[in-house]
């Protein structure tokens, strides 16, 4: 996997040189946010004259005001744990895909002391391997950081001989569903392939929409496939494509995606996804223009906002494999870590206990509004506020399903996208759209990707 990255750093690297010459400025706050801040620290001095220490930490833009209130509530229940430190947080852009994080970092201006980015071996990587990112290991053999992850979240990020994040929360991808309209149709939540099958053609009979997907973004119509891949195919089928020798051509999961485009064709999956974007899709599915849709846990603060959650509830795709249970798909889908250049790693290390401790998880798992499965051991077996979050907690007790775009390389990922798009258009077959995406995942093996699993 050397020689893949040592490539793609390269072309990051050329990417960050044209970002930079061309002025653009980094995501961190706004001006008149640092002038504030500068303002904050220079009055917050203890008794003794001695300056608070202040976090600095960046985090993706919210969601909605829902999910501004309860990073207030963390940051607040840190403090106060924490007498005598500060802490500012900035948001932006968090992606690896969009540059502007390695940006950032490049930059050296203002690093923040931690970051919270979408996570998967491929973006942690890009940045590990042009050392704007630290490794962790030192800190994880001092806190013990193994033990208070839940055994799935490490196994998933310690495959490498360097560990360079900290897992926050789990995805839990599956599909939601508008509780009235299965009501209002007769239709029970179905635990078998014949009960979920028949469910998507009484929706159709009765003129309502049964799948609705953000199809003109790639990452909306993986969720899909994701979800229909674990159910059909099964994990072991898609750890083989992950970590193994499992080809994307493979007859059983050419099976899924003519599965994908039946359903396209019978109508299950409304004919505007094709055009849809995921913000589109996300709106038509809580105005209940369609009864269900593929997604994670990131969509219960809408859910919240609109105040739908006695109306909406989610559940995994049953298993179409006998004797099978289903698991929800998924991986981690944000996670930590310390910038190479980070002004205090001491406080980061404070903070990161405090993310994977009890005291995190009883803060937001008590919040009704809450949307993410914690990565620590420590939330395991306690019970969240929020019905929707419950269902989802309970659905991941035992490890989750693999959501394949964050554990594919460049080229296939870009492939995989590109061609499950064609297969809802209609521009592609199923068995050209596996071909072409084996074809890319070829490209990636050549140049050296390989995902090793612990």
């Amino acid at each position: 996997m050397r020689k893949y990255r040592r490539y793609f750093a390269l072309a990051l690297t050329l990417v960050i040189v044209l970002t930079m010459i061309v002025g653009c400025q980094s995501p961190t706050a706004s001006s008149s946010e640092k002038k504030g801040n500068n303002k904050e620290r220079s009055k917050s001095e203890s008794a003794n004259g001695e300056k608070e220490k202040t976090l600095d930490l960046y985090i993706p833009n919210y969601f909605n005001d829902i999910e501004k209130q309860q990073w207030a509530k963390v940051v607040d229940k840190f403090k106060e744990l924490n007498p005598g430190v500060n802490v500012n947080v900035a948001n932006g852009d968090v992606q690896v895909e969009s540059g502007k994080l390695p940006t950032l970092l490049q930059s050296g201006v203002n690093p923040p002391d931690a970051i919270l980015m979408n996570a998967g071996p491929g973006r942690v990587s890009v940045l590990s391997d042009v050392n704007l990112i630290q490794p962790l290991n030192k800190l994880y053999e001092e806190n013990n950081w193994k033990d208070q992850l839940r055994p799935f979240a490490y196994d998933l990020i310690s495959g490498e001989e360097n560990i360079y994040e900290l897992p926050h929360m789990l995805d839990a991808i599956g599909f939601f569903y508008n509780k009235d309209i299965y009501e209002q149709n007769g239709i029970k939540v179905p635990t078998t392939k014949d009960e979920f099958l028949k469910a998507l053609q009484r929706l159709k009979d009765a003129g309502v929409s049964p799948i609705t997907v953000g199809a003109r973004n790639g990452y909306a119509i993986g969720w899909l496939f994701g979800v229909m891949l674990e159910s059909v195919a099964g994990t072991e089928k898609v750890e083989d494509l992950i970590y193994g020798n499992g080809k994307w051509n493979d007859p059983e999961v050419v099976k899924v995606a003519e599965m994908m485009a039946d359903w396209v064709k019978k109508g299950y999956i409304t004919k505007e996804s094709v055009t849809q974007t995921q913000p589109d899709s996300k709106f038509r599915f809580l105005s209940k223009k369609a009864a269900m849709e593929a997604e994670g846990t990131y969509l219960i603060t809408d859910i919240v906002d609109q105040k739908l959650q006695n109306s909406v509830n989610s559940f995994m795709m049953p298993s179409f494999i006998e004797g099978k249970t289903a698991k929800p798909v998924g991986g981690i889908g944000l996670t930590w870590v310390i910038p190479t250049k980070a002004k205090d790693v001491d406080l980061a290390e404070k903070w990161f206990n405090f993310i994977i401790s009890k005291d995190y998880s009883n803060i937001v798992l008590n919040l009704p509004d809450y949307n993410f499965v914690p990565a620590s051991k420590a939330s395991v077996g306690m019970v969240p506020a929020g019905e929707v979050l419950k269902t989802s907690m309970k659905d991941i007790e035992n490890g989750s399903g693999y959501n394949p775009s964050v554990f594919i390389g460049v080229e296939a990922k870009e492939a995989y996208y590109q061609n499950l798009q064609g297969l809802v258009g209609g521009l592609t077959t199923p068995k050209d759209a596996m071909n072409n995406i084996e074809t890319a995942a070829k490209k990636d093996r050549a140049a050296g990707f390989k995902l090793n699993k612990k």
